[in-house]
């Protein structure tokens, strides 16, 4: 994507490469069905899609299917938390401790297994790019406490709330002092939950009233309705040798309920949207766009701007996506809520000085 400034030249040709290439990743079995979305100042000069998005009924993915955005969210929340920043309630570099007790009487794991006191409380900044010491889950054979965060976090518990699934999170000890290390956690669950804190909202109302509606995106949500369930693609990944297996099954999806008594309660700031891509788009642009978007203002341009610089020291550098590929992001450092292209000789990509963006967990991609 590109800023909404000036019109350029559009090289059909070129475009029908990524048509092609998708098309090949749905042909040859990497994935049920693709999607993808370019937009060029302010105009859509590619929308294209392949495959299906339920193999079983062979529903093919359609403009406006609905998919699990994951780690997409943590941009929105992020926003939403600078928006309280915006309205004087807390600095970057505040105490989270003030808003959250709890975030006082953590411990740090140590290599011996020993558990440390904190060296210095955790601040908002430090959540925000993901180096207050928190984890996820996802290296259970490397980080002891990883087994205990993967338990918490499988998100297979939807009608528990992020205030219930924090209290059992506050147990564990951190993976670093805060400060020392960069390491993609759920710190910005937090964040969403400082949201809720600050404003009064549950995140999904909030988000829905100050993010959402002005910017008209009228099928982002933590929850999908009955009504639009048959545009809900389903979840395929890797299970043993099956590499297209269907992960996740109508009874269990924390998307949505089958029955008046199983209430959807979990609305996590990390990882828990449903969008489409136009929606996202409406999104993407308003934060090319200096924090505006067809008249409406969600947050400022100087905000924006602070969101989408590297915050992160030289002595953090460069990142290591929690052990799965190391220096993986050699040449991005990290803002508030999105991976910040600092050196693009380095990235191992095309792409220019500034690029910004992120990604989630089910392969969707923005930047």
């Amino acid at each position: 994507m590109t800023p909404d400034k000036t019109p350029a030249p559009v090289d059909t040709q070129r475009l029908e490469r990524i048509s092609h290439m998708m098309h090949r990743y749905v042909e040859q079995g990497k994935c049920a069905g693709m999607l993808t979305l370019v937009n060029l100042y302010g105009e859509i000069v590619h929308f294209d899609t392949h495959g299906v998005m339920d193999m079983e009924s062979g529903r093919p993915i359609q403009k406006d299917t609905l998919f699990r955005i994951y780690s997409m969210t943590k941009p929105i929340t992020s926003v939403a938390l600078m928006m309280m920043m915006e309205q004087g309630l807390f600095q970057l570099d505040d105490t989270a401790c003030h808003w959250i007790p709890q975030l006082k009487d953590l411990r740090v794991y140590s290599a011996d297994g020993n558990h440390q006191p904190l060296q210095s409380d955790i601040t908002i900044r430090q959540l925000l790019t993901h180096t207050a010491g928190f984890s996820y889950g996802f290296e259970p054979g490397n980080i002891p406490v990883d087994k205990e965060y993967a338990k918490i976090w499988n998100f297979e518990k939807p009608e528990s709330s992020i205030s219930e699934l924090l209290e059992a999170t506050y147990e564990i000890p951190l993976v670093a002092q805060p400060g020392s290390r960069w390491h993609y956690s759920i710190a910005t669950d937090i964040c969403g939950y400082l949201v809720e804190l600050m404003s009064g909202q549950s995140l999904g109302e909030y988000m829905q009233e100050h993010i959402f509606l002005p910017l008209g995106m009228p099928d982002t949500s933590f929850i999908v309705p009955d009504d639009k369930i048959p545009r809900f693609a389903a979840l395929y990944g890797i299970d043993g040798d099956n590499t297209l297996a269907k992960l996740e099954s109508e009874q269990t999806s924390p998307y949505y309920s089958l029955s008046p008594d199983r209430e959807i309660r979990c609305q996590p700031g990390g990882s828990g949207l449903v969008s489409t891509a136009p929606d996202y788009l409406r999104f993407a642009r308003m934060m090319l766009n200096d924090g505006e978007l067809d008249g409406a203002r969600i947050i400022g341009r100087k905000t924006v701007e602070l969101m989408t610089r590297n915050h992160l020291p030289q002595s953090l550098l460069p990142l290591s996506y929690n052990g799965v590929v190391p220096q993986l992001l050699t040449g991005y450092g990290f803002g508030l809520g999105y991976c910040i292209n600092i050196d693009p000789a380095n990235t191992g990509t095309l792409g220019s000085k500034g690029d910004f963006g992120w990604g989630g967990l089910a392969d969707s991609y923005c930047w």
